[in-house]
């Protein structure tokens, strides 16, 4: 496990295992004060958390030398990344989503502009094999043509999973600040082991999506998901997120199944449900507080909701984590 200082440029190629192997700092001239967070947990598997703050736009021209499949989850800002011979094509990766890559020997670049935040569980392709033997057909086509950039659905459960390992690396290497890390490496595997089961079965929802939906209902239906989400203390009505996206109370109802797999407030409850875990297991709020910040008035009605989702109660997880 280790920590290192990065210092990100515009210039010069920088390859993917001197990054991660520290043999590669430059100079400050961007602004940009980096950080990466690193724990290999076997030979093949590793999780990176990717964090900084860039202060003008900055990219970084890269050289994949690892042959490493990521499975990432942006936890803060925005970035983009454009592959050396993809027609200019590029990548956007929005806070809150999730993607796949797979890019051995590839060039290319990859953009970045405020606060930045990514936690990337990094396996190498006979590793991957071992775990899922049975991947998803188009997936498997998309590995084997040795350049992948795909999207995935960065569901609630997947991103509660992404904050924990955050939170678990920031504690193998500054201990003081988060408290005594009490995490094994076997819990490390098992979230790791999560979080790409959540991302490939994220990929396999999101397949058929562009032949059911138009791009401009797409659209429409993540505007709606913003807004449902805006405050997870209080839900707003089905009438009013029609009224905001311009698509009927169907279209909605609809829309959320296909593109989002839940109802609407199926995956309301769900997001508060997996923000109430994170924040018990980040800040060590009381059960009581966690709850009245989310809306809950009474705790009995906020603990029952907790074990729906999770099985465990509230109090039971925060001493199982403590």
């Amino acid at each position: 496990m280790n920590a290192s200082p990065l210092k990100a440029t515009s210039e010069p190629e920088v390859t993917i295992s001197n990054l991660i192997a520290e043999l590669h700092v430059v100079r400050p001239d961007t602004g940009a004060d980096c950080s990466l967070l690193r724990a290999t947990l076997q030979e093949g598997l590793d999780i990176l958390v990717w964090r900084g703050q860039f202060r003008q736009p900055t990219t970084m021209h890269l050289h994949d030398d690892w042959g490493r499949i990521n499975f990432s989850c942006s936890l803060q800002g925005d970035s983009q990344f454009a592959l050396k011979g993809d027609r200019g094509r590029e990548h956007l990766l929005k806070q809150g989503s999730g993607c796949i890559s797979y890019t051995p020997d590839c060039q290319g670049t990859s953009s970045y502009a405020g606060q930045f935040e990514s936690v990337t569980v990094s396996l190498s392709p006979e590793l991957l094999a071992n775990w899922v033997p049975d991947l998803a057909g188009n997936l498997q086509q998309q590995l084997d043509s040795g350049r992948l950039c795909t999207h995935c659905d960065c569901n609630a459960e997947m991103r509660a999973t992404a904050q924990v390992l955050s939170h678990a690396l920031s504690g193998l290497t500054h201990p003081q600040q988060v408290g005594e890390s009490r995490h094994a490496p076997l819990w490390l595997l098992g979230q790791s082991m999560i979080m790409v089961s959540l991302a490939v079965a994220g990929h396999a929802d999101t397949a058929p999506q562009q032949d059911t939906l138009s791009l401009a209902d797409r659209h429409k239906l993540l505007r709606a998901k913003d807004l449902l989400l805006a405050d997870l203390s209080q839900a707003p009505t089905i009438a009013m997120l029609s009224r905001e996206t311009g698509l009927s109370v169907l279209k909605l109802k609809r829309g959320f199944r296909l593109l989002f797999n839940n109802s609407i407030y199926g995956l309301f409850q769900a997001e508060r449900m997996h923000e109430a875990r994170r924040r018990l297991f980040a800040t060590g709020a009381p059960v009581m507080v966690v709850a009245t910040d989310l809306g809950y008035a009474n705790a009995s009605h906020f603990s029952a909701a907790f074990q729906k989702q999770f099985g465990v109660t509230p109090s039971a997880f925060k001493r199982l984590n403590i």
